[in-house]
């Protein structure tokens, strides 16, 4: 059945004006123009209408509701499952909100007094309840986002085997109800925590580094990783993966050459599996071939090795099993890069260990070799948190200020340059930070106010642009509230 434009606009509630609109830029086009004059749409147009409205009450701008429908991994059924989980979060707000009018008009009428979380309740406060807070993450050619409705946005290559500068990947609501999210520092492959402590997958899978225990090599659609609840944090390596759950306990998953995944073999996993002999943790990092730990007595441990097994970076420290990292405790916080390690201790000091040939390790010196003992990075105090990219560091000040060192062949360091720094130094123009995350050629900054900043590498469009293939300054890109 056909319908003419003015039908379409009385029983959807738009205007005519509103439809010529949108077929001029290209959003929706009738099926065809009778002889008359008239625009005529079918079905197929009406879904795709029903599409564009829900979009729009999720706040998606009309270019990027065109993005989304024109992808070619967009999923109907799975957008209205986003769709549904949104809207149903908004009923929730809602209702809260109008049993909070209910309540103070009764306070009013000399009714029970409110207290002050009664006064507020539904009332969105994300940027500051620390427990709401909303992140980012880096992969090795794309990045993440979590937006404050729980949804999940991404950009930048998630496994393409052609990817060219500007390649932009429209922000998708990958995943909806979501607390955080990890990105590969690897091979274009990402997981996602639901609020329910259930663990989602998507990219590549060639290596098993998705724990589906499947035959894909390459997954579009977030996929639910069986055998994992409960789960708190997740870190990607190359190929494989880190779950921690909220017992204390670390499973692993993908190839295991070199002893990444802790259980003593070298035997791959393509399912998740505990690592024994490891319990009380609190954080994992994943590098490239490396794991770590972080327990909650303030220990750090190890395993698997640095380097990439080359004659240039053979693997070095390596182990099949957990080992303790010597010589620092009383740590806080871990971060894992592509060769080394990095751990934030409660003083606010950050030590550093690994290879050191582009001054990843922040000791005033370029070393073409791993150094295994943690050294102290100098000059730098009061720091509250770390990340870690392919051969660069990250430190993010109580004052909301971020330092930078090692590797900047591509500006991941964010000081104008393309300079190599094996000393820390400030990110200029860079402040009101509460968040910082790391590609492996990237790096990501959130603020306070929601705005996410994004400098490095631009080759795959994991900055989100089609402008430069690589940015050494911070620039503002993405809203999440």
């Amino acid at each position: 059945m056909k319908y003419k434009v003015k039908e379409v606009a009385e029983f959807v509630g738009v205007s005519i004006a509103t439809l010529h609109h949108y077929d001029k830029i290209g959003l929706l086009s009738p099926e065809s123009v009778n002889q008359a004059g008239y625009r005529l749409y079918t079905d197929y147009e009406l879904e795709r209408l029903q599409q564009i409205l829900f979009f729009k009450e999720m706040g998606f701008s009309l270019k990027e509701i065109q993005k989304n429908l024109d992808h070619s991994d967009f999923d109907r059924k799975r957008a209205l499952e986003v769709h549904l989980d949104v809207l149903l979060q908004k009923k929730k707000r809602l209702e809260d909100i109008i049993n909070t009018v209910y309540k103070t008009i009764e306070s009013i009428n000399g009714g029970m007094k409110m207290n002050p979380k009664d006064m507020f309740e539904g009332f969105d406060i994300t940027d500051i309840e620390e427990s709401k807070k909303k992140y980012a993450a880096g992969g090795f050619e794309h990045t993440l986002a979590v937006k404050a409705d729980g949804t999940v946005w991404g950009w930048g290559n998630f496994g393409q085997e052609e990817c060219s500068v500007g390649s932009e990947k429209p922000l998708v609501p990958l995943l909806s109800n979501v607390k955080t999210v990890a990105a590969a520092s690897g091979h274009y492959h990402s997981f996602a925590i639901k609020n329910d402590g259930t663990v989602w997958g998507w990219g590549s899978n060639d290596h098993g580094q998705l724990g589906i225990n499947a035959n894909e090599d390459y997954v579009t659609v977030p996929i639910k990783i069986e055998g994992l609840d409960h789960v708190v944090s997740v870190s990607a390596g190359v190929f494989h993966t880190l779950a921690l759950k909220g017992d204390g306990r670390v499973w692993t998953w993908g190839p295991n050459w070199y002893g990444q995944l802790g259980n003593g073999s070298y035997n791959e996993s393509k399912s998740p599996l505990i690592v024994e002999n490891l319990a009380g943790v609190k954080e994992v990092a994943a590098g490239f071939f490396h794991s770590l730990a972080l327990k909650g007595d303030g220990t750090v441990w190890r395993w698997g090795g640095f380097g990439d097994s080359t004659s240039e970076f053979p693997i070095k420290d390596q182990s099949p099993i957990p080992v303790r990292v010597k010589t620092i405790d009383q740590i806080v916080a871990i971060a894992a890069g592509g060769s080394h390690g990095a751990a934030l201790k409660d003083d606010g000091t950050v030590w550093t260990w690994g290879y050191n040939n582009e001054g990843q390790l922040g000791d005033g010196k370029f070393v073409n070799g791993c150094s295994c003992e943690p050294r102290m990075v100098s000059g730098l105090t009061d720091i509250k948190a770390i990340t870690a990219g392919g051969a660069f560091t990250l430190a993010l000040r109580k004052n909301g200020t971020v330092w930078a060192w090692g590797s900047n062949n591509y500006g991941q360091l964010g000081d104008s340059t393309y300079e190599n720094k094996c000393e820390a130094r400030e990110i200029p123009e860079l402040n009101d930070v509460i968040h910082i995350a790391a590609g492996t050629k990237h790096a990501i900054a959130m603020k306070k106010d929601g705005s996410v900043w994004l400098w490095g590498s631009n080759d795959h469009g994991q900055l989100g642009d089609k402008k430069e293939s690589k940015r050494n300054r911070p620039y503002k890109y993405f809203q999440t509230t």
